[in-house]
């Protein structure tokens, strides 16, 4: 089956991303990606469960990239036996056909910790389904020191209550992997799941200190900066995060480091 996927050009703008989300209804086209066009919701978050009725409810997250592909974790590949199934939009349900997991990826450890998803369907885009933005070769380059938006859905506070169930966003800057590396030196990789130290494919967001953020306890969040109206995908988380460890950026898999890989399977 061919695939026809649109990878927009996109020019920066210098200007600080906008934090929150907004509707855009008045330019609904299938070659749109990365707008969010139903205030308060992310129209390309992927719900990713066991495709069982006993084991319903949401596992890990993804991101739909293109009209028949989601972009997760490897965790979620490894750790997810059986059929899947992919919850878009409201109530659009999918199921998984193929898993692709990034060739040099460990199972036991976070290296190389991210997959692809191929559903058996191809998605009709809506106003509450639309795929994210991937960016250029070397884009993502220019987001560093640029403030990026983590969205999730029904996540935990620090004290373990349960948020508002709706989609939630925060904001935080974009680090490169070196100055996130000097804050994780402090607890040690081993903590992390993670071998040697950070390399040039993760990319960080936070800050060095204690400030009101989202937890979220199951992986495959996506990092996203807005471009121009556009949300660019950035990053994918690649564990679960603590939020009772101030001082600590998250971690996340940098999506540009992968780009060759993903339209080698995405084509």
């Amino acid at each position: 089956m061919t695939l026809f996927v649109s990878f927009l050009l996109l020019t920066l703008s210098h200007e600080k991303s906008q934090s929150t989300f907004q509707s855009y209804d008045n330019e609904l086209t299938d070659q749109v990606c990365g707008r969010d066009t139903i205030p308060g919701k992310v129209p390309f978050y992927a719900s990713i469960e066991r495709d069982h009725s006993i084991f319903y409810g949401e596992k890990c997250s993804g991101v739909l990239i293109a009209n028949q592909w989601v972009l997760t974790t490897g965790h979620c590949i490894f750790s997810l036996v059986g059929p899947l199934r992919v919850v878009l939009g409201d109530a659009w349900n999918n199921k998984s056909n193929c898993r692709f997991m990034y060739p040099y990826a460990d199972q036991e450890i976070l290296n190389n910790n991210i997959a692809l998803l191929e559903l058996k369907e191809t998605v009709q885009f809506t106003r509450s389904i639309q795929p994210i933005c991937l960016s250029e070769p070397g884009e993502d380059e220019t987001f560093y020191g640029r403030y990026g938006t983590l969205a999730v859905w029904e996540r935990l506070n620090p004290t373990g209550r349960k948020l508002q169930p709706n989609m939630q966003s925060t904001t935080s800057p974009i680090i490169r992997h070196t100055d996130c590396e000097k804050s994780y030196a402090k607890v040690g990789f081993k903590k992390l799941n993670l071998t040697g130290n950070l390399n040039e494919s993760f990319i960080c967001a936070g800050y060095s200190r204690h400030v009101k953020d989202i937890c979220f306890p199951k992986p495959g969040n996506s990092l996203m900066v807005n471009v121009e109206n556009h949300w660019v995908l950035v990053g994918i988380s690649i564990n679960n995060l603590d939020c009772e460890k101030p001082g600590l950026p998250h971690i996340y898999r940098r999506v540009g480091f992968y780009l060759d890989w993903i339209k080698t399977i995405v084509r």
